[in-house]
């Protein structure tokens, strides 16, 4: 079986080293040396003042959206195309979450669409889908205008940049997951980053159960920590991040170069500029029938694959909270199937998995236009078929 993803070890020697100096402290939690090592490492690699761990990223945006001290019950707005987990961390806190549209190419959330729902809101939680980065400028102007706070989803966007300035340096707070799909891992941990010194305080509290160092808790807080044993992993993934973003890459050119040549195959856009992990390569055809084709075709030659994300507002923990159709959410997650991307992905695997895409897509009974015989890559920004308003 080709999996969809695999995360990339160390040689256990490595890993065993550090563990000897926890076994010799007898540290295994408690913000620990190699947990402290890994913020002052993630805090020089991203330039930001204040980076801190936690015990997986899903607490970690849990804990970043209860440090912003919002109003009880607060509309906070946020993307329907994200993990279930971002929504979760708003009602856990008890807020309100306002469901918002995405832009079809970028997959990202859309600033009109929030433009359009901003009243009332105190807060905005956008996600940098698959590590591409949101629209941060917009997105900032848009909080700035209406004195709401910026949260920033980014759990696939450890490396990612926009611009000249690294994907943790935006909005009042970013959020990191190290899970095991991810570039860098820790097995499960997260990382918090903001500028913001009350609420880098809050977060230190409400992670440590609610107190620093007395026992008085000052905060409802819960145990957010992260272990050395997962901050040791973390700290050799994070030291090679550039060299797993440059495999990455090699894997993505080559998809784009044979698939992008087919009319109605298109990848999500990235803002030239702006850097993305690719986190996971989404590929959209150009019509739900042709996706599941390919789906079909790939299960059948145990190639796994995902229709990432499917929407929040259709689940039926969330639907209490869907006010209107998202239509360029509906109509990507349609057609959207994210294919095996890793780094130790043999080149022979990859290349069989474009094969049967390609087969699918030729077939006579393929919905849609046969591919052009060009190989040319395409302009990495793309623009999307036509998708109903």
């Amino acid at each position: 079986m080709i999996p969809i993803t695999r995360p990339w070890l160390p040689p256990l020697e490595d890993y065993v080293r550090l563990l000897e100096g926890v076994w010799s402290s007898r540290m295994l939690s408690n913000f620990g040396a190699l947990a402290t090592a890994l913020e002052a490492m993630t805090g020089a690699y991203l330039g930001v003042p204040v980076a801190l761990a936690a015990a997986s990223g899903d607490i970690a945006l849990t804990l970043a959206v209860r440090a912003l001290d919002l109003p009880a019950g607060s509309r906070v707005i946020v993307p329907s195309f994200t993990f279930n987990s971002t929504v979760n961390a708003i009602l856990w806190n008890g807020h309100r979450p306002v469901f918002a549209d995405i832009d079809p190419t970028t997959l990202t959330v859309d600033p009109v669409d929030v433009a359009a729902h901003l009243d009332g809101a105190a807060a905005i939680v956008a996600t940098h889908v698959f590590g591409n980065p949101a629209d941060v400028d917009a997105l900032g102007a848009l909080g700035r205008s209406g004195g709401v706070r910026i949260l920033y989803d980014a759990a696939h966007g450890y490396g990612s940049r926009h611009g000249r300035r690294a994907i943790g340096t935006f909005g009042d707070g970013e959020v990191f997951s190290l899970s095991g799909t991810k570039p860098v891992t820790s097995g499960e941990g997260g990382l918090f980053t903001t500028a913001d010194e009350d609420v880098a305080e809050r977060f230190r509290y409400l992670r440590g159960y609610g107190f620093l160092n007395d026992y008085e808790s000052r905060l409802v807080g819960l145990n957010g920590k992260m272990s050395e044993l997962h901050a040791a992993l973390g700290l050799l993934t994070m030291a090679r991040i550039e060299t797993a973003l440059a495999v990455r890459a090699v894997h993505l050119d080559a998809y784009r170069a044979r698939l992008g040549a087919h009319p109605g195959v298109t990848f999500q856009a990235v803002v030239a500029g702006d850097r993305s992990t690719t986190k996971d390569i989404a590929v959209l055809f150009a019509d739900r029938a042709t996706r599941d084709g390919v789906e079909a075709a790939l299960t059948a030659a145990r190639v796994q694959t995902k229709r990432y994300f499917r929407p929040c507002h259709t689940m039926s923990a969330y639907r209490v909270h869907a006010d209107r159709p998202l239509p360029a959410t509906e109509w990507v997650y349609e057609r959207i199937l994210c294919l095996p991307l890793y780094e130790d992905l043999a080149e022979a695997d990859r290349e069989l998995v474009i094969d049967i895409v390609e087969r699918t897509l030729d077939a006579p009974t393929s919905i849609g236009p046969r591919r052009v015989a060009s190989r040319a890559r395409p302009d990495p920004v793309v623009v999307l078929p036509a998708w109903p308003a």
